[in-house]
């Protein structure tokens, strides 16, 4: 398609106003004939049915599916009885000193000398120490230097 500057064309000649709509028309009608119908954007969940009985009526029967599925689960009390869930009758509580729980994160603090040291490292333990089988070295993923 031939990018044509509109501003400059809308103050040419009137003439030419009949090729700009025309090329506009052309434009406008290429890009609705691309967009999806109403049941694709339906089957996407992205446009709601039009019939607020029908979105009920389906909303009633997920919540019935969920329902039946739900008081369908075994009891703990089963569970216990086939010897998937065991509970200790005995529970110890002890006391623990409050501390900052959070992650150190060393590798944020890495200079890009120490990461390249890193990176060579590696791929020195990679090429020499690593065993690898000889048909499958060439799998081996070396790091940039």
């Amino acid at each position: 398609m031939h990018q044509v500057n509109f501003i400059a064309l809308i103050h040419s000649a009137p003439a030419q106003l009949g090729w700009m709509v025309l090329l506009l028309f052309s434009f406008f009608f290429r890009r609705l004939s691309q967009r999806p119908t109403a049941e694709e954007l339906e089957q996407r969940n992205i446009l709601q049915p039009k019939n607020q009985a029908d979105r009920q009526a389906e909303v009633r029967e997920i919540k019935r599916r969920l329902t039946r599925k739900l008081s369908q689960r075994p009891t703990v009390a089963e569970l216990q009885a086939r010897k998937i869930l065991r509970f200790h009758e005995y529970v110890e509580v002890t006391d623990a000193q409050d501390y900052d729980r959070r992650a150190d994160k060393p590798w944020t603090k890495l200079t890009p000398a120490d990461k390249a040291a890193i990176r060579k490292e590696l791929n020195d333990y990679k090429s020499t120490e690593m065993e690898v089988h000889e048909e499958s070295r060439i799998y081996t993923r070396f790091h940039r230097p």
